[in-house]
């Protein structure tokens, strides 16, 4: 493994990884705290017997040399996760006529924890939907405190002057630690019990590729590129989910609200803001200010990285086209039918969802499917 951590793969010319230790007056980047998000992920992760199991892939990532820092907080989040579903989103659906619980709440919220977390009910459909909204709502918030004082918020190409030394904040280590972590715990959770939607490989794609983002930019300290794309495409995710819950509460009319203010953010940020702001700025601005002689097609040339970067922010981009349509569907299908609904939603049920809607030969009924089922 030593060759992968070669100066001349991740640095440009004349930087060492030696250049970039913490001292007296500056901090950067740890490769090493990375281990912590994978610790995170796993922890939460890893309940009841399923511990064991778990511990076997997190000795494996360990000897990937991923990080012990970013390991605990994404297993923590996890169980974050399971608690919250627990002992707040099923008390509000109940309270809210969401969710059906016969039995009595507490029956319900101990067969939950009993790994009804892993289960395929519209309860898990929502909880699944509350923690995610509630997640980003909180790293949105979070990342607007961290960046206010941020210069390449206000001028982008900030992000590449006098790199790689770029001091890294509490709040910059923070926030990359616990959305690296986060996506951590979605690849985890995604791939063992959550349910599984029509766009799941994508989906699967994204987070990988997400992960890998953030573990190189914060290697060679291009964090300050890598927080404004986390920043810009949280607050897109906050609609996302807030759609979502609206059409599990069949609250329509603000759910059409709700989606054409997203409709609108989605475009800004992912559409435009994304590609002609920050992968602009990468291919025109960073060469010359990463070493003057770099040339992105000049493939052979030191350091690589950085063009393993690129090709991960043009594969975001190409995911986001590919949901754009998705949600274009969902506005056209919404026009014919006068309701919104998630067309990757129809794989959500258990196989008998599928079965049903085979024998009927229609889509039509899988909402008529759905209340039989409630």
């Amino acid at each position: 493994m030593i060759w992968f951590m070669d100066e001349r793969f991740w640095l440009p010319d004349g930087i060492k990884w030696s250049m970039l230790q913490p001292n007296g007056t500056a901090r950067y980047p740890q490769p090493s705290d990375l281990k912590q998000t994978i610790k995170s992920a796993l922890f939460c992760f890893s309940i009841f017997e399923f511990l064991h199991s778990v511990m076997s892939l997190l000795l494996y990532l360990k000897a990937l040399c991923l990080s012990v820092i970013q390991f605990r907080f994404g297993v923590v989040l996890l169980f974050i996760r399971i608690f919250m579903e627990c002992f707040v989103f099923l008390p509000i659906g109940k309270y809210f006529g969401w969710i059906d619980a016969p039995d009595g709440l507490t029956r319900r919220i101990v067969s939950h924890m009993n790994f009804g977390f892993a289960g395929k009910s519209k309860y898990k459909r929502v909880a699944e939907t509350a923690w995610r909204f509630t997640y980003y709502v909180f790293a949105w918030t979070f990342g607007l405190v961290v960046l206010k004082d941020q210069p390449q918020l206000r001028d982008i190409s900030e992000s590449w002057r006098n790199w790689p030394y770029h001091e890294l904040t509490d709040g910059i280590w923070w926030y990359y630690i616990i959305e690296t972590s986060f996506y951590w715990s979605l690849l985890f959770s995604s791939l063992a019990f959550d349910i599984r939607r029509a766009d799941f490989l994508q989906l699967t794609v994204h987070h990988s590729i997400t992960i890998l983002l953030l573990s190189m930019s914060y290697t060679i300290n291009m964090v300050r590129i890598g927080a404004l794309v986390l920043f810009s495409h949280d607050i897109a995710d906050v609609l996302i989910e807030l759609g979502k819950l609206l059409r599990y509460a069949r609250w329509d009319t603000a759910l059409k609200v709700v989606y054409v203010v997203f409709m609108f953010v989605w475009t800004l940020t992912r559409l435009i803001y994304f590609p002609f702001w920050i992968i602009w700025s990468v291919w025109y601005d960073a060469p010359a200010m990463i070493q003057k002689t770099y040339d992105w097609w000049s493939l052979s040339q030191q350091p690589i990285v950085p063009r393993v970067i690129v090709v991960m922010l043009l594969c975001l981009l190409v995911l986001h086209v590919f949901w754009t349509y998705t949600i274009i569907m969902v506005g056209v299908k919404s026009a014919e039918s006068g309701k919104l609904d998630d067309i990757r939603e129809i794989d959500d049920g258990s196989d008998s969802t599928a079965e049903y809607i085979k024998e009927n030969g229609c889509y039509g009924k899988v909402e008529e499917y759905r209340k039989k089922q409630l």
